[in-house]
């Protein structure tokens, strides 16, 4: 089986990547040769202003429904891959959902996204359908998925295995991955690879928000965008008194 190294992360680390927003991410890690990184078509249905997501991933995986295994796998309440993934979350974990990409059936509800919560998960994604949207807006758990539908996974789907390399968004997913989402989208980060993007993806969203303030005072795109030889020392200085200085310090080097 496909399988990350066992890549224990600092709890700063992941704090870290909440600064970092998925644009950014995504540029930083095609840089780095990634590709498929960003799931595509999965934009964010519950999430606050301002909310970010920062989690390592619990996959779960459904396949159609086939109507002889899903007599079978409904005959008791019990051991139904779909709830066992669920019961097995992790303090800090996101559940990740390959649900076929349809748009035929709800994958989770209101129970199953509170049972979540309530296990120290930190958000759900899922390439499919969730039914309740109303009332799962109200728990205050991040949720990403393509849209809604009032009937239950048995409409279509069949819950087939958790904790396996699945696929959400055109992108791969791993039992580890660390994913990253706001209200630009999702992105999955393969766990080698995080301490890099906070150091790179820190200096470039606190870069930013000074060339904002650069052009909020009238200056050209070319001046600002990225600070010119004029404006790079005006910007070193600038970031001292940013809370990130001190919490980052890796993260910013002078050139």
């Amino acid at each position: 089986m496909l399988k990350n190294p066992d890549i224990d992360i600092a709890p700063e680390l992941l704090e870290g990547l909440r600064l970092v927003g998925t644009p950014t991410a995504t540029a930083y890690l095609m840089n780095q040769g990634y590709r498929h990184v960003y799931a595509i078509g999965i934009p964010a249905q519950a999430l606050n202003p301002g909310q970010t997501m920062v989690g390592r991933a619990r996959t779960l995986r459904f396949l159609p429904m086939r109507e002889d295994l899903l007599k079978e796998q409904y005959s008791s309440v019990g051991d139904r891959p779909h709830r066992d993934a669920i019961e097995s979350i992790q303090p800090g974990e996101i559940l990740v959902i390959d649900g076929c990409g349809t748009f035929e059936a709800g994958v989770v509800g209101d129970m199953f996204t509170r049972r979540v919560q309530e296990l120290g998960g930190q958000g759900i994604v899922i390439d499919g359908c969730v039914r309740d949207m109303g009332a799962i807006r109200e728990i205050g758990l991040p949720l990403f998925c393509k849209g809604s539908h009032g009937a239950g996974i048995n409409r279509a789907l069949i819950s087939a295995d958790y904790q396996q390399p699945i696929s959400i968004g055109y992108t791969p997913v791993l039992p580890g991955d660390v994913l990253m989402g706001d209200a630009d989208g999702v992105v999955v980060v393969p766990p080698h690879m995080v301490e890099g993007l906070v150091a790179w993806g820190i200096e470039h969203e606190v870069q930013e928000r000074f060339t904002r303030i650069k052009l909020e005072e009238g200056h050209a795109l070319h001046e600002a965008y990225p600070p010119n030889a004029e404006l790079r020392p005006l910007y070193l200085e600038w970031r001292k008194n940013q809370p990130e200085y001190a919490q980052y310090p890796f993260a910013f080097k002078d050139e």
